[in-house]
């Protein structure tokens, strides 16, 4: 009987010794899995190049514009080497097939306002394993309109390129090339009065609801810096604005009400001008808005239509008041208001000019 005890107390023993072990060897196991899936999935860098054949359709009012551009993203599948002797293209429907057999990095231009329009797409498959997918698109991407010096200073246009279905590291982008047409010749790829002073690229980071919004992607950023044409800014903002400021100053100098005995013929010369000119300049605002930056700020554009429009105001309050007091038979009071007027609103359009112009500094 002892024996028996004996014997089922040394097989409980053994067994309480053998599990430990036999779990920790399977944690290794599968730590060691987990390492080596990590280092599988950390080998696909994609090296991204990026031809821009057409900027068109600026609108900062919308905040868009339209691109076309030419991009050929490059990778090694190292399982792919030596399978064939020579490259192989594939085009169509193929593509995704193919892609789906080895590797698809799946692109998306993350600050599209829409689905891009495929023109061209194809596959090159190398002996080496070396993978090119070449595509020529046209999309409507979003701008930041962050420009509070506007109609002056640049705007900055960017192509965000992310990967839907591979987060951090599994693939991370390495720009190479970053051109403005085939001969880089950015004036015929700038469409309207825009002209190119700078382009850059940067690799970011940014979190995403896919893969339960736990996991990071990279972001392939390709910058473009434009600026307006000075003259375009002339003939369609500066120079209609001062002209409106510019009237009502004259109006109110010219048009002087005391020199008539009753009145009422500059009167209604002076009331009816600055009205015209204030329902002008309603319709120049309004003509304007897809040239003016939707911000929760004022940009200097905005500060020269507050200016003009608190000169025709001003000056359209002044002249009925002026009126007023003369149909009251405050002749004396009245007069002196008009010679007054004068000097008055010439100062008040030089401050706020000078208001508007710090805007340039920023």
């Amino acid at each position: 009987m002892r024996t028996w005890a004996l014997t089922i107390c040394l097989g409980i023993a053994l067994a309480c010794i053998q599990f430990p072990a036999e779990a920790q060897s399977i944690s290794s196991s599968s730590v060691g899995t987990d390492n080596h899936s990590h280092s599988v999935a950390s080998a696909f860098p994609v090296t991204v190049d990026v031809v821009v054949d057409e900027i068109r359709n600026i609108s900062i009012g919308n905040a868009s514009f339209e691109i076309v551009a030419e991009t050929l993203l490059t990778w090694t599948l190292p399982q792919l080497a030596n399978q064939a002797t020579v490259e192989r293209t594939i085009t169509g429907t193929a593509v995704d097939e193919t892609l789906t057999n080895t590797w698809d990095p799946g692109i998306y231009i993350r600050n599209a306002l829409q689905p891009r329009t495929i023109v061209a797409r194809s596959l090159t498959i190398y002996p080496d394993g070396h993978i090119e997918l070449y595509e020529k698109f046209s999309a409507v991407l979003s701008i930041d309109a962050s420009m509070p010096t506007y109609p002056f200073g640049e705007i900055d246009l960017h192509l965000e390129l992310q990967s839907v279905n591979h987060p951090l590291p599994e693939l991370l982008f390495a720009p190479r090339k970053f051109e403005l047409g085939h001969h880089g010749n950015s004036d015929e790829v700038t469409k309207g009065n825009w002209s190119l002073h700078d382009r850059r690229t940067e690799v970011t980071e940014t979190s995403s609801l896919s893969h339960g919004g736990t996991s990071r992607f990279s972001v392939a950023v390709l910058h473009l810096a434009l600026a307006h044409d000075f003259f375009d800014i002339a003939q369609k903002i500066l120079a209609p604005l001062l002209s409106v400021m510019f009237l009502s100053l004259l109006i109110n100098r010219y048009i002087v009400i005391y020199e008539t005995e009753s009145g009422g013929d500059n009167g209604n010369w002076r009331v009816g001008g600055q009205l015209t000119l204030l329902l002008t300049l309603f319709a120049l605002k309004f003509s304007l808005g897809d040239e003016i930056p939707a911000t929760h700020y004022l940009t200097m554009i905005d500060a020269l239509f507050i200016a003009v429009g608190l000169i025709v105001v001003l000056a359209l309050v002044w002249g009925i008041y002026v009126i007023y007091s003369f149909q009251s038979g405050r002749i004396e009071f009245a007069q002196k208001l008009e010679h007054k007027s004068n000097i008055i609103f010439l100062l008040l359009a030089a401050c706020l000019l000078s208001w508007v112009f710090t805007y340039a500094l920023k």
